[in-house]
């Protein structure tokens, strides 16, 4: 038999491995019982995040982006022909009409509706800048690149052209739009002098011709008595032929132009009678001739500040005309 203490010690041994054995297994099921609403918690806690991020209205929606997208385009083309408007020296109505537009995008929102309504009026006031025949419409400008090919009208554009130079060329005319000129025109009847002014694709011109009838004396300003003896010398011309234009100008390229005109010109004519007593003359009729007239020709300038001209001119027949550009 084994001594007492021995067997009293195997025992307590026995007794702490079994107490020991039985802390462990408690421990190992209450974290396996912990684990589940951890993990619940999680799933929970992810759930909630994602509906308060869907009901955070400061987080924009794919819908909001999209409006906020087409108003910062229709922005832009707005500013971009606003500017072009500005640089090609137009008008200045045309560019507040495109600024009331713009504004108008600025303070939407981004309302679909008022964005769609200044795209399309935007749109209408870019076709109506380029219907005018003065100001040439690039379809790359402003983001003309070195090395392309524009095709706009009257105009090439070779590839060996930088855009900064297409650009300056093509605005030439935009700095000298404003042209005070005078002409000399030669036809059968004498000699035809004019002077004139053009702003932008308008002008007007004052012409004469020196074309009056010679008479061999001066001619008394009223009529002689039908009981006198005289010579009938018939209708004269009694003074020049003058009269105004209105001109309209097509730049076809940045230094050549093409213009026309129509005009309507007066002279003085009378039937003329000759005393046969003192051969002194006198004025039968008094009548106010009105003639239209018609004209057109060309103009070349070399540089911005002078231009020449050649043109027909249905009264005044053939003239050369020298202008300065301001």
């Amino acid at each position: 038999m084994m001594p007492h203490k021995i067997c009293r010690t195997i025992s307590t041994t026995i007794a702490i491995t079994s107490i020991f054995t039985i802390f462990c297994h408690r421990g190992d099921a209450n974290e396996r019982r912990a684990e589940v609403p951890i993990q619940t918690l999680s799933r929970t806690t992810t759930r909630s995040s994602s509906n308060s991020i869907a009901q955070n209205p400061n987080v924009p929606t794919q819908e909001q982006l999209d409006r906020q997208r087409d108003a910062e385009r229709v922005l832009k083309d707005g500013e971009n022909l606003r500017r072009e408007i500005r640089e090609r020296g137009f008008d200045g109505n045309l560019e507040q009409r495109v600024q009331e537009q713009i504004n108008k995008v600025r303070e939407s929102g981004s309302d679909p509706q008022k964005v769609r309504e200044a795209d399309s009026e935007l749109t209408r006031l870019r076709q109506q800048n380029n219907r005018f025949p003065y100001y040439y419409y690039d379809p790359f400008y402003p983001y003309s690149t070195p090395g392309q090919i524009i095709f706009s009208p009257g105009y090439f554009y070779p590839q060996t052209v930088p855009a900064e130079d297409r650009i300056a060329e093509r605005n030439f005319q935009s700095t000298s739009s404003t042209q005070l000129f005078g002409s000399a025109g030669f036809t059968n009847g004498g000699i035809a002098p004019s002077i004139g002014i053009r702003y932008n694709y308008i002008g007007l011109e004052v012409g004469a011709l020196f074309n009056q009838d010679s008479l061999p004396g001066a001619v008394n300003d009223f009529a002689l008595p039908s009981n006198f003896f005289f010579n009938d010398l018939g209708v004269k011309k009694l003074s020049p032929q003058w009269g105004l234009d209105l001109l309209g100008f097509v730049d076809v390229t940045p230094q050549v132009a093409a213009y026309g005109s129509v005009g309507i010109y007066f002279q003085n004519v009378g039937r003329i009678a000759q005393s046969q007593a003192t051969n002194e003359l006198f004025k039968q009729t008094n009548i106010t001739n009105t003639t239209g007239a018609v004209g057109g020709g060309v103009i070349y300038s070399p540089s911005d500040s002078v231009s020449f001209g050649l043109g027909y001119h249905s009264i005044r027949g053939v003239n050369v005309r020298v202008g300065v550009n301001f």
